[in-house]
């Protein structure tokens, strides 16, 4: 089954919770974390890992905290995920660093696997924070 993970899941929540504060508007890791009774460590974690691919910003003083650091009309859930996850593949064998499965000179399913997994794709990269 394809599922998005908790942590995933919280970094959406906390990315769109920053994408409706005003503008210049913060929240550290912590209020966002109590928002929602996320663990703070796990929230701060997780703020971390979207600020390092440019999602959200983070400002330090005693106003600092996270902020979002583009339009959330240019932030895909794509983009959010793959920040938290890594990128996003149906199967292993569909991950172009990988060239290991032993099935693949008789495969007959990667094909239409590569059809699923660009159609999921094209989905998440359409779907902006502006839509949830």
């Amino acid at each position: 089954m394809i599922r998005i993970s908790k942590r995933t899941d919280y970094g959406l929540m906390a990315i769109r919770h920053l994408a409706l504060l005003p503008g210049g508007a913060t929240r550290s890791a912590r209020e966002i974390a109590a928002e929602y009774r996320i663990p703070p460590a796990l929230m701060a974690k997780l703020l971390q890992r979207l600020a390092r691919k440019g999602l959200v910003a983070s400002r330090h003083g005693t106003k600092g905290g996270y902020q979002i650091a583009r339009p959330p009309a240019s932030i895909s859930l794509r983009d959010v995920i793959e920040a938290i996850e890594g990128p996003v593949f149906v199967t292993d064998c569909l991950d172009g660093e990988r060239d290991d499965c032993r099935q693949s000179p008789s495969c007959t399913v990667r094909g239409p696997l590569q059809t699923v997994q660009r159609k999921i794709a094209e989905i998440l990269d359409r779907t902006t924070l502006r839509d949830l």
